[in-house]
């Protein structure tokens, strides 16, 4: 199958949540990063929207790569952040009334739960311009609260992206059964 994962956000143009100095653009690709890994081990094509920074900060253009490429699905990686520290969790959305999308983000979901390195804040609809712009079941991942002390010792290890990567890529694997 053709998966498109896309880093969400984008180094100094638009770097998401910040905590110190860490960036989400930068969390978020390190994980994405893991992901095509495990999904190629996996005999899974995969692409990325971005492979370091990026100036274009419309959403349109990542929906693009995926419907242009003909992908059979597109993962949005992404952490949180909230103005409370004591927020934490690890959910994952999908495309309001979008059967498949719900699926693939339970299967994922499903997988991140597991590993049991933050609170479940379950599978959610919402009706994000990379859900709704992509011609495939699309979800979105927040992987964590980089707001969060304990979300982001976690999400800041590169032995928990490549755990977080490997339970994303098995969620797609469980997705197609």
């Amino acid at each position: 199958m053709k998966i498109c994962i896309d880093p969400g956000h984008s180094g100094p143009v638009e770097p998401g949540a910040v905590a110190g100095k860490i960036t989400e653009a930068d969390l978020n690709l390190a994980i994405a990063l893991c992901i095509g890994e495990a999904l190629t081990a996996l005999a899974h094509g995969i692409t990325l929207t971005r492979q370091g920074d990026i100036t274009d900060t419309g959403l349109t253009c990542r929906a693009a790569v995926a419907n242009d490429w003909a992908a059979d699905l597109f993962l949005s990686i992404h952490c949180n952040s909230f103005s409370s520290p004591a927020a934490c969790g690890v959910e994952t959305y999908h495309y309001e009334n979008s059967l498949p999308g719900q699926a693939l983000a339970t299967a994922i979901q499903a997988q991140l739960v597991e590993l049991a390195y933050t609170f479940n804040r379950g599978v959610k609809s919402a009706r994000y311009t990379v859900l709704e712009a992509t011609d495939m079941p699309a979800i979105l991942v927040e992987c964590g609260f980089i707001s969060s002390a304990k979300d982001r010792a976690i999400l800041v290890n590169p032995e928990w992206q490549r755990k977080i990567g490997h339970a994303i890529a098995n969620g797609v694997q469980n997705y197609f059964g």
